[in-house]
């Protein structure tokens, strides 16, 4: 049986330009597949929201 597991994280961005917010969410999703020991391809789903500040 494969494993379901819920894994929470934020970040911030450094600008509210695309590059920015982009760079910030890549960031964070390859420390939170470091840190919990993942494969890339074993995710299934990725959530995202932002602050409405974060517009670009």
């Amino acid at each position: 049986m494969t494993a379901c597991r819920g894994i929470r994280g934020a970040t911030t961005a450094d600008a509210n330009t695309e590059e920015a917010i982009h760079a910030a969410a890549a960031e964070l999703v390859e420390a939170l597949i470091d840190a919990n020991g993942l494969e890339e391809d074993s995710l299934a789903a990725v959530f995202f929201t932002m602050t409405p500040d974060l517009d670009a």
